[in-house]
């Protein structure tokens, strides 16, 4: 093989390396900006498309430290817990369980293509000596080698997307869905003020037999909480107590004779519910 032979060889591989790189770079931005996303449903497209520009501009030093990060054993995965929503509040987290041993070689590994890749881009020149067929020869090899290494990295990168992607997609259909959007109200009404009331009621004021009176929690309600019972019927489309507490599917309702012949309605939590 001639000496400009074996030159555009190491040049078409450094080219091929350069392309690996980049879909590696590409793959790493999708999965830093997809797979954490957390805001009120008005908000989402925004967020996203701020997060996406940010991730855009960063070097894959930092897309990488992000990336590896959400797979630290030690990290923190404590969820934002909002007192009342008005609309609904999305959290889309994906993260890799894995063992510390994994995380730490998963970090070294791809810190070291880091590495190689800013020396492929900036330092290859000086060490390629275009005279000598042996410095190409090994230089070739090099970069046969760092393709491998590439190349195992763009596969576990478009497994995640894909399983990111999925994720996400599953989630749209679910609230779509007949199930997912009563799921979505009954969230709504369970977080409520008025029953976080009624919960917090039947809990402290109940009788010796678990059993609270409606109609004792609802003069309460009126007294620390009038603008909250007056809106009821508005806000939760419930014109009584008696049926909010039925519609929000945590508590047990219960109709009791009074000694003088009268009737009264009582409630409780479920058992294994907790507010």
């Amino acid at each position: 093989m001639k000496n400009e032979e074996f030159v555009d060889d190491v040049l078409r591989k450094v080219g091929r390396n350069v392309v690996l790189f980049q879909q590696l770079e590409q793959l790493l931005k999708f999965v830093v900006a997809n797979g954490n996303l957390v805001g009120f449903a008005s908000e989402l497209k925004t967020l996203k498309e701020a997060q996406e520009n940010k991730v855009n501009k960063q070097t894959m030093g930092t897309l990488v430290g992000q990336y590896v990060e959400n797979s630290n054993p030690e990290s923190d995965t404590q969820s934002t817990e909002l007192e009342e929503m008005d609309e609904a509040y999305f959290s889309f987290n994906f993260r890799i369980e894995c063992d510390d041993d994994y995380y730490k070689s998963r970090k070294e590994a791809l810190a070291q293509l880091v590495t190689e890749r800013n020396d492929l881009i900036h330092h290859l020149l000086p060490r390629f000596d275009m005279q000598s067929a042996q410095s190409c020869r090994a230089l070739s090899k090099e970069l046969d080698e760092q393709s491998d290494k590439i190349r195992l990295e763009i596969n576990r990168l478009k497994a995640t997307a894909k399983a990111i992607n999925d994720g996400r997609k599953e989630m749209v259909a679910y609230f779509q869905s007949e199930e997912g959007r009563k799921d979505l109200e009954l969230s709504f009404l369970r977080q409520s003020r008025l029953v976080l009331m009624l919960g917090d009621i039947a809990t402290k004021m109940s009788r010796e037999d678990g059993w609270a009176l409606i109609s004792s929690a609802g003069h309460l309600i009126k007294e620390h909480a009038p603008e909250e019972f007056e809106k009821m019927k508005e806000k939760h489309g419930y014109s009584s107590l008696k049926k909010l507490i039925q519609a929000s599917e945590i508590f047990d309702i219960h109709e009791e004779t009074t000694p003088k012949g009268g009737a009264r309605t009582l409630y409780k939590l479920k058992a294994g519910w907790e507010l």
